[in-house]
């Protein structure tokens, strides 16, 4: 079923189907991308570039993750555009001096890329906490900003409610010691925790080649390892998004539900179930409210298949059609 409301502010176009999780390994699986680096202002920042004709389209990744993980999504883009996306500081192959991780020097990373590759205006997509990137540099430099995505990451990380969100969980986001005792062990506890709903993929290896170091004894330090990873966390949840200032027209792409159970317990299931009714479901809805309220320029996109990180995967068609729809509208 489909459900489209107008609105003065933009469209609301809501996408309903059932969500039963969709297996699926039809991943592209070779390499079409150059891979750089830019240095400056004590980091050494790596990026992925797909080429393709248009106006540059920069990809920031979530906490966590790398580039890799928009190879998929990046090889059905190039057509239209010069798709970038690079390792936020911390994270994959990025070095950086010191240990800020605030959202203004997060930022100045994206400045620093876009002034290296000579990008003087580009569209920006954020996936997750990476919204809080494009949002303040769309408010620094909104003459360097032509459109914004916010790819599951319209949401506002410093609300009390993901906090919470944080604090009810029952299942830990890091890996227990156990779970690093290979790559083999690792890549398990990984499919298993983030990616339950579809099976591994390509995309999904590259992505945790690029996230993992391996020690002589053949133990895994996931990059960022837990130290780090907190900070960038409690940094992003430190960032309060002021959205009213922005000009930029804004695409906001959300998932639903939000997570997936990562066992298949029943105690598991009817936990996820009720947190994403009766805590993550109304806090999607105000930020919904308020994106559509605060920016001057939005459409609002709803996906059918797919969670906070497998949307990517399950929903690609239609996120694909999304973004050009978006972007390629004059």
């Amino acid at each position: 079923m489909f459900v489209a409301r107008y609105s003065t502010r933009g469209l609301f176009i809501l996408f309903l189907s059932c969500k039963q999780p969709l297996k699926i390994n039809t991943m592209e699986t070779k390499p079409n991308y150059k891979e750089g680096f830019i240095q400056g202002n004590g980091i050494k920042l790596h990026y992925l570039d797909w080429g393709g004709s248009g106006q540059p389209l920069v990809l920031v990744h979530g906490l966590g993750d790398t580039p890799y993980i928009f190879n998929d999504l990046a090889s059905h883009l190039n057509p239209y555009y010069r798709v970038i996306a690079y390792s936020r500081r911390g994270h994959c192959k990025s070095l950086a001096a010191g240990s800020k991780f605030d959202n203004t020097t997060l930022t100045l990373d994206l400045k620093l890329l876009l002034d290296g590759l000579n990008i003087s205006n580009a569209n920006l997509l954020g996936w997750s906490m990476g919204g809080n990137e494009i949002t303040e540099f769309a408010l620094r430099f909104p003459e360097g900003t032509n459109k914004l995505i916010y790819f599951e990451s319209g949401y506002d990380f410093s609300e009390e409610t993901f906090n919470t969100i944080l604090k009810t969980i029952r299942v830990s986001p890091f890996p227990k010691k156990q779970d690093l005792n290979s790559l083999d062990v690792y890549r398990k506890w990984y499919h298993n925790f983030w990616f339950a709903d579809i099976d591994w993929n390509p995309t999904l290896e590259a992505n945790l080649l690029a996230s993992t170091q391996i020690l002589p004894n053949n133990s895994v330090v996931p990059i960022p390892n837990d130290s780090i990873f907190e900070l960038v966390l409690r940094s992003a949840m430190n960032y309060r998004r002021e959205y009213k200032q922005i000009h930029a027209p804004a695409l906001v792409i959300y998932s639903n539900p939000f997570l997936y159970p990562p066992n298949g317990a029943d105690e598991i299931i009817n936990f996820y179930e009720n947190l994403e009714n009766e805590i993550i479901h109304p806090w999607r809805l105000r930020n919904m409210n308020r994106m559509e309220t605060e920016l001057k320029d939005v459409t609002i996109v709803e996906m059918p298949k797919g969670t906070h990180t497998s949307f990517i995967f399950l929903s690609r068609d239609l996120i694909i059609q999304s973004i050009n729809s978006f972007l390629l509208k004059k």
